[in-house]
């Protein structure tokens, strides 16, 4: 047997016969002593995983790295579940004896042991608003808590059997369950009530996911399907054909409207408007997944399974077939994204006049929603909060919009698409929209009227591919700067402008978020924008503050007052307003929304330190007393 932690990763990753040439081993290792009971990958990088066993150890790692980078030890007996917070600084772990550990990881040490449960803790989820997660026991109980108190204050009874999967909906006032019972509920955590049963599956049930978007949820189960639930109606919308073994997973292809249903033996990929046929079928040999986790634009699917002691990490590629959007017919549930150009292995950005705007509404909670008479109530209930936290759903926004002031409303409808941004494109995508003549005798010759269309010769043509191939690395920099504006103008078409770090990946990006925000700020868009917008932009502004031109320090401190203007005000009375609630009074709207802006008062903090005394000229002074004055009555 091979030494804990020695990881095999090799230069042409291992594929087994019996994969699919698109699926390969990407690494895999020993990770524990005894058996490996499961793996999580942490939701913000997708590049942390950790894993739990038999020898009662939670070991962290790097992906594609050999080593663990941690070992926490401390648990009395084996780890059967773990989850990461959305910022992978916090690991909740749930043992076989019942109890829970609660783990800061920046300072590697155990922040608590929670004990509730009568026997062993199979699933475990973090609530979106990270103050708060689930835990679901043998014991068919499942228990909410609050990580400030650090105590249970809700239980929820209705299982007959062990629950094994836990999943929060997007906006974080429902929480799905799925059990051994073969049972699907979804619980209302305002209410403090169960909401629905979801009664179909023959089998056990191993996967639940709510769509990030829309009004779907997905289940999976050892009776060898995979369905698909409308959350208006309520019922069962599709099912998939009966599979080869059991489906361990199910995952939500936001990006190509379509959803993914994983077994040991197979990867499908449906359109969420027909269940049947697939639309993509790989061949696998992974057993006991544990875990997977969509990498977009790239197009991979990184799934992390588990046999004895040995963790292996395996990479789908999921480009390489036909859109999923180009088989699906339109409408229906949501935005499809066509795609020009034959496949590739490089990144896929969508490119001007592809984006489509989202039918329907916001994902706020169902449109007369029931509540079934008679239902168990939970032991402890949160005190209900807004009725319709839209603010704080993080869905795409459909409405017109409201006043900034109003944190509940959403961003209007893309606005940012119809930025002149196809202009940037076309000397690199088409001919320009006015040929230049290239001598006095085709200058004589061209028509005198400006109606009259124009055409350039070939000669200009070559010209212009010469001195193209002279300058690879401008044109290098030229497409990529194209590249990232169709992306932020499709963010901001999506109402979604939570990636903005992820797509500015350094300082070479700067000039097209530059171009986005001098958009934004000509034709008055900012009223469309909400605090999740102000909360993701606010990073970038501050690496925008160190930038050495001077031109992007200029734009970064207009873009910053435009942001104080809009959302300062705001900021301050809520802060304030929440200081004056007792601690007792738990409100998940709330708490989210103090938490969205506390982090803007934090980025407003820096940004005061990085403000140029000097560049800038007046704009900035201004800037900089306007600044103070607000963090002093915050």
């Amino acid at each position: 047997q091979e030494p804990f932690g020695s990881g095999r990763i090799s230069a042409n990753p291992s594929q087994p016969d019996r994969m699919s040439k698109r699926v390969w081993k990407l690494q895999e290792f020993v990770a524990h002593a005894g058996s490996t009971r499961c793996a999580r990958l942490g939701e913000k990088s997708g590049q942390v995983l950790a894993t739990g066993g038999e020898d009662k150890r939670v070991n962290i790692w790097k992906v594609g790295k050999p080593n663990a980078m941690m070992s926490l030890t401390g648990h009395n007996s084996t780890v059967e579940c773990l989850v990461f917070d959305k910022q992978e600084e916090v690991l909740v772990v749930g043992c076989s004896g019942g109890s829970m550990q609660v783990w800061n990881l920046e300072y590697r040490k155990m922040a608590g042991t929670l004990t509730g449960h009568r026997t062993a803790c199979g699933a475990v989820e973090f609530h979106p608003y990270g103050e708060f997660f689930a835990s679901g026991s043998a014991d068919t109980n499942l228990k909410i808590w609050d990580l400030r108190r650090k105590s249970c204050i809700q239980t929820y009874k209705g299982h007959t059997g062990a629950i094994t999967s836990i999943r929060f909906s997007p906006h974080g006032r429902w929480v799905a369950t799925g059990g051994q019972d073969s049972q699907v509920k979804l619980w209302d955590l305002t209410a403090g009530k169960l909401m629905r049963d979801l009664d179909i599956h023959k089998g056990a049930i191993t996967s639940v996911a709510f769509h990030p978007k829309e009004y779907l949820l997905g289940t999976g189960s050892t009776d060898r399907t995979m369905k698909l639930w409308s959350l208006e109606s309520f019922r069962c919308i599709g099912s998939s054909d009966l599979g080869s073994s059991p489906v361990q997973a199910v995952k939500f292809y936001v990006e190509e409207q379509a959803v993914i249903s994983a077994s040991q033996d197979t990867l499908r990929t449906y359109s969420t408007e027909n269940l049947s046929p697939p639309l993509d079928s790989l061949e696998v040999d992974w057993r006991g997944l544990q875990d997977m986790r969509i990498c977009f634009p790239e197009e991979k699917l990184i799934a992390i399974a588990t046999e004895g002691p040995q963790v292996g990490i395996y990479v789908a590629d999921l480009q390489k077939r036909d859109s999923v959007s180009a088989k699906s017919a339109g409408g229906g549930y949501g935005r499809l994204h066509s795609r020009a150009g034959p496949p590739s292995n490089k990144m896929f950005y969508p490119m001007a006049g592809q984006v489509e705007p989202l039918q329907g509404d916001a994902f706020d909670g169902p449109r007369g929603q029931p509540h079934a008479q008679g239902q168990p109530q939970a032991e402890r209930v949160i005190s209900a909060g807004e009725s319709s936290p839209k603010s704080a759903s993080g869905m795409a926004p459909t409405q017109p919009a409201t006043p900034a002031s109003s944190l509940g409303g959403p961003a209007r409808e893309p606005a940012f698409g119809d930025l002149h941004v196809d202009h940037v494109a076309s000397g690199l995508t088409g001919p320009p929209k006015r040929a230049v003549a290239s001598t006095s005798q085709e200058r004589a010759a061209a028509p005198a009227t400006p109606t009259a269309p124009l055409r350039a010769p070939e000669a200009t043509w070559e010209q212009i591919s010469v001195l193209a191939s002279q300058h690879p690395q401008m044109m290098g920099v030229l497409q990529r700067r194209v590249e990232q504006v169709h992306r932020l103008r499709e963010m901001w078409a999506n109402g979604n402008l939570s990636g903005l770090a992820g797509v500015l990946s350094g300082p070479q990006d700067h000039a097209a978020f530059c171009d986005m925000a001098r958009a934004i700020m000509q034709q008055r868009l900012e009223s469309a924008m909400n605090l999740d917008a102000c909360q993701a932009l606010l990073p970038v502004l501050q690496d925008l503050l160190t930038s050495k031109y001077e031109d992007f320090v200029k734009t970064a401190v207009q873009f910053v007052e435009v942001l104080l203007q809009h959302f300062g005000g705001l900021i301050a009375e809520t802060r304030q307003s929440c200081s004056k609630i007792p601690e007792r009074q738990l409100d998940l709207a709330r708490e989210e929304r103090l938490r969205k802006c506390n982090a803007c008062y934090d980025h407003f903090q820096e940004i005061l330190r990085l403000l140029p005394k000097e560049q800038g000229g007046g704009r900035s002074g201004g800037v900089r007393s306007s600044l103070r004055a607000f963090l002093q009555r915050s």
